[in-house]
């Protein structure tokens, strides 16, 4: 194929068609950017060689394209579930569509890792691979392209050089008058990087009489008559040095501080699917890709920034079994992963089917994990994932030291968020019928993976999903097995932050409301008596954020009931004047009145104190003059009034009323009723019914308070109605959407992944 007097191309006869048979002429000049080595393929080898790593290529190039090709079923998937209505039989077409698509990503999956070996968990690699960039395509020189990159195994590397099929000549100048020691240097910021004059001066001058006396011998080993001009007009090499350099910057903004040029990072590369590149672009500074895990890799760094729904932008249903033998569905759940990966474990993450949590010191890793295979689509659409509290030791994880990691560069700590399947209402809660039918949804994180998990260690104390409270953070543990299905190893531990914490009242709510406000225990007892504790305080306190302090303060549990018993004795008169307490008690109530959707975030012993503190009046409450309001009739205590009912038109069912009721008390304890919980309920009403006809001559408040209590119980659903948002009672989107929402989930919107062309530097 080497011969000169071969022709471009022959005609081959054929009973059908003619076939064009064109020749070419394999490659036998490589640069070896990790060793700045070019290496000579003898030219009898030279199509042997090349037609390995392009096998290489093919092979790594075909699973992202079957990975491309399942996010795309996927996605018209999501896309006929989110719609209204679809012609018969559409539906099953597209999962028809997306089981065979998983079938072959299996498939080509199954065919890389054959190719590559198995991820050692010991020395965080799969079988080597040598990055090479081909120099000199034959005759034809540059031809106008850069060349793409080539990966080859290092067995079949050493195994050709053993075989004196291949020969490397250094281009390191450091023993040669004249000429520096690498092409990579620092420039004034200290940012590694590639010298073009450098490179130009050792491909293009070749002044040094070693050198070239070697080059030549080499070239007549190899049978080949390539001139050494050649590499003075080929700039394939140039171009590679400028990309490189560019991938370092996206216009400004710094990405990388280093050229990464270990195992590693070549592995992540080739993981990548570089190679599938047929040349470089100066222009473009990262690879990006498409897939279900949408990930851009700065190729000079062989740092990839991942984002990946697990165990897929649908997300599945999550369902517990508690102690009692009760079954309990928790809705959709899923993990977005957003980690930045290097090196071998980065390229473990792409490649295998399960990923797996490690932990390295106090950081959480994620790695992929040997053997593991995702539930299929199927399994996670008809069954969800169902699960016992009680932990199993692969909860707890792989432990690694630092040493195990030597040359994996394992960098970025795992980032990420748990997102649940939102409902949300519309934007107009009293519109027309036909605008509260339409059910949506979306996908919110209610909380956040932390980069370290230091002083997190009890988090998973009680069961594979569970909710405590350390630090001054509300956090979770969650087991990889929930998420990744059975098999899966580790677990991830969540925190919620100040950015997260409304949704993570909202997420918890809508779990007691799934409960009918019964016993939710996959959340600690302490953690629940802290979050309704500081609900009450921040309604109290809107111009602090006192979540952000607990985190600061790194408090506990006895920091934030002593806190809330400070709070209450201040504002019930206790510790302070009887008239400043009023005006707390008043400060509260503007709270509740100019926000009160927050109450929907509320729990129910929450929602009792704020009653027991709205309704608590005395001598000099009837002496504050904002307590007589501003109107042409006098309405004493107008705003805490207005505030109680704004509490009862957020609760939600008959269960809950009789429940806030109950919990009428300084410190949501039980009211404690001598003939049970009936009688109790009704004290606290006649207590409202009170409260609401204060004032003097206000018989007929008496009855209209009595009424309006009245409208609001009668109003309340027996039954919870799963799949709606929550809403105050008295709206229409409450009132009509009184059971069950049959098309919640599959009307809603899971997030389709951007779509990214395959285009690499």
């Amino acid at each position: 194929m080497s011969q000169p007097e071969l022709p471009v191309a022959t005609l081959r006869c054929s009973r059908k068609d003619p076939v064009a048979v064109v020749c070419h002429q394999s490659a036998q000049c490589y640069f070896r950017p990790d060793t700045e080595e070019l290496i000579f393929i003898d030219d009898d080898h030279a199509g042997k060689f090349e037609l390995h790593w392009q096998e290489m290529n093919a092979r790594m190039d075909a699973f992202h394209r079957a990975n491309a090709n399942y996010s795309t079923a996927l996605e018209r998937y999501a896309g006929a579930a989110s719609k209204a209505a679809l012609p018969p039989g559409e539906t099953e077409k597209r999962q028809m569509a997306l089981t065979e698509a998983e079938q072959a990503l299996e498939k080509s999956r199954a065919a890389i890792k054959k190719e590559l070996g198995d991820f050692s968990l010991d020395s965080m690699s799969y079988d080597e691979v040598i990055e090479l960039i081909p120099v000199v395509q034959g005759k034809g020189g540059r031809n106008g392209k850069s060349k793409p990159y080539a990966y080859v195994k290092k067995g079949y590397f050493s195994q050709t050089q053993a075989g004196r099929k291949l020969h490397n000549v250094s281009l390191k100048g450091k023993d040669k008058r004249s000429a520096q020691a690498s092409i990579y240097s620092k420039d004034k910021n200290g940012k590694t990087v590639i010298s073009s004059s450098t490179l130009a001066e050792q491909l293009t001058a070749l002044e040094w009489p070693k050198i070239k006396l070697e080059l030549r011998d080499v070239l007549k080993w190899a049978g080949s008559d390539f001139d050494l001009d050649k590499l003075k007009s080929d700039f394939v090499l140039f171009d590679w040095a400028e990309s490189w350099n560019h991938s370092q910057f996206i216009g400004t903004k710094e990405l990388t501080d280093s050229l990464d040029l270990s195992r590693g990072a070549q592995f992540m590369r080739f993981a990548s699917n570089v190679g599938a590149s047929g040349e470089f672009d100066v222009a473009k500074g990262t690879a990006a890709f498409k897939g279900e895990a949408n990930a851009a890799l700065t190729v000079a760094s062989g740092k990839v920034s991942y984002t990946a729904y697990v165990p897929d932008r649908l997300g599945w249903a999550l369902r517990y079994t508690d102690d009692r033998g009760n079954d309990f569905n928790m809705g959709l759940l899923r993990l977005c992963l957003t980690p930045e990966l290097t090196g071998f474990v980065g390229a473990s993450v792409q490649i295998e089917g399960q990923l797996q949590i490690a932990r390295s010191g106090d950081q959480q890793v994620l790695m992929g994990q040997p053997g593991g295979r995702l539930p299929r689509f199927h399994e996670r659409k008809t069954r969800g994932v169902a699960f016992h509290q009680q932990m199993a030791a692969e909860d707890e994880g792989l432990s690694v030291t630092a040493q195990a990691f030597a040359g994996a560069r394992v960098e970025g700590s795992l980032k990420g968020s748990l997102q649940w399947l939102k409902p949300t209402p519309p934007r107009d809660l009293n519109p027309n019928v036909a605008g509260l039918l339409q059910s949506t949804g979306k996908y919110t994180d209610f909380c956040t993976i932390g980069s370290s998990i230091a002083g997190l260690a009890g988090a998973g104390a009680g069961g594979k999903f569970y909710c405590t409270f350390i630090n001054g953070k509300f956090c979770f543990h969650v087991a990889a097995s929930l998420c990744w299905g059975v098999g899966a190893k580790g677990g991830v531990i969540c925190e919620v932050g100040t950015n997260t914490i409304a949704e993570f009242g909202a997420w918890l709510i809508y779990q007691l409301y799934r409960l009918d406000f019964g016993f939710f225990d996959l959340v600690d007892v302490e953690a629940f008596k802290a979050y309704s504790q500081y609900c009450v305080m921040q309604m109290a306190s809107m111009s602090e954020d006192l979540y952000e302090l607990y985190g600061r303060k790194k408090s506990g549990f006895t920091s934030i009931a002593t806190e809330y018993k400070s709070f209450m004795e201040d504002i019930l008169g206790e510790s302070t004047k009887g008239m400043e307490a009023s005006k707390r008690r008043n400060h509260l109530a503007r709270h509740v009145n100019s926000g009160p959707e927050r109450l929907l975030r509320y729990t129910p012993e929450s929602k009792g104190m704020l009653l027991y503190l709205l309704t608590r009046h005395g001598v000099w409450d009837h002496l504050d003059y904002e307590n007589h309001g501003d109107g042409f009739v006098l309405d004493i205590y107008s705003e805490r009034k207005e505030s109680v009912i704004w509490v009862l038109k957020s609760i939600q069912t008959v269960s809950e009323w009789r429940k806030v009721m109950c919990r009428m008390t300084r410190d949501g304890r039980v009211l404690a009723g001598k003939d049970g919980e009936r009688v109790a309920v009704v004290e606290s009403e006649r207590h409202l019914e009170r409260f609401l006809q204060e004032g003097i001559s206000r018989d007929d408040d008496m009855y209209k308070a009595k009424a309006e209590l009245v409208a609001i119980y009668q109003g309340l659903k027996s039954e919870i109605a799963w799949g709606y948002a929550l809403a105050m009672n008295d709206t229409a989107y409450y009132q009509l959407n009184s059971a069950s929402n049959f098309y919640y989930p599959d009307r809603c919107s899971f997030g389709p992944c951007k779509d990214q062309l395959v285009d690499y530097v």
